[in-house]
């Protein structure tokens, strides 16, 4: 089955344009039905939302134009966190538990966010129920998918990013599956003989399975090493979480992969 409907985050930054670039073609691909999300989170002096709405409506004709250049059917949501009083991050994670992706991109530490949180797409990951896809804010990069990199670690976060991933999966042209051991091997995988390559050859995918053991690198910094080798257009991964302080965060590889990224990561919780 095929993904169907497919939100993306739509907001008048830089980044947006290989956002919805990547929404688009995925839109395309899949045969899905896009919706864009414009939400009004600065604060504003009742005189001055006119000119919050006129950016948000500058966005949606964007938008709309280049989807409608792929043929692709859109919808369109606007939130106002004033008036509505829930704040971005709650809003988009709203609007994503009725859609079969979020599409976000990576957040740029060095630019004006314009009053979008740091921890947006961190947030988005543990709190949408949903696969997000995360692009990169710097760099062009091949939408199509058709070289995907699938971390497999065992566990439900796996699970549910493979399966959350079959749509786009069933259409690449190769899937190299990695299992990556930390130095001391990882005793949760070596305790059952169970193979995923061979779950996954029952759908009759392009396939090709190996293990890593990370050595002196990081789990991360091997994913984005070997994305590099093969040429890959997609990592898949399942994300992991923990409590920090009391707040639960992503896992180690998970907020790595955000600050570190170098290709579109499709990321599930």
């Amino acid at each position: 089955m095929n993904l169907k409907d497919i939100l993306v985050h739509i907001d008048d930054r830089p980044t947006c344009v290989s956002r919805v670039e990547a929404a688009v073609q995925l839109a395309r691909q899949q045969g899905s039905h896009l919706t864009g999300i414009f939400i009004i989170s600065q604060l504003y002096f009742s005189h001055h939302r006119s000119e919050f709405v006129a950016r948000a409506e500058a966005a949606r004709k964007k938008f709309e134009e280049q989807a409608a250049k792929a043929q692709v059917s859109t919808e369109w949501i606007l939130v106002d966190c004033q008036t509505s009083r829930i704040d971005l991050i709650n809003a988009l994670n709203l609007h994503a538990h009725y859609h079969d992706l979020l599409v976000i991109s990576q957040t740029d530490s060095s630019a004006d966010e314009q009053g979008v949180p740091d921890n947006l797409p961190e947030k988005a990951v543990l709190g949408s129920g949903r696969p997000v896809l995360i692009v990169p804010y710097a760099g062009r990069y091949n939408h199509d998918y058709k070289q995907i990199l699938m971390a497999w670690r065992g566990g439900p976060e796996s699970c549910r990013a493979l399966h959350d991933s079959m749509p786009i999966q069933r259409v690449a042209d190769h899937i190299r599956v990695v299992t990556v051991h930390g130095p001391g091997g990882d005793e949760a995988y070596q305790a059952h003989t169970a193979d995923i390559s061979q779950h996954m050859s029952r759908y009759e995918l392009p396939l090709s399975c190996e293990k890593r053991v990370s050595g002196d690198l990081s789990i991360g910094d091997l994913l984005l090493n070997m994305s590099a080798d093969y040429g890959v257009d997609l990592l898949v991964m399942g994300a992991t979480s923990q409590t920090r302080r009391g707040q639960q965060t992503l896992g180690e590889t998970g907020r790595h992969l955000l600050k570190c990224m170098t290709l579109p990561v499709l990321m599930s919780h």
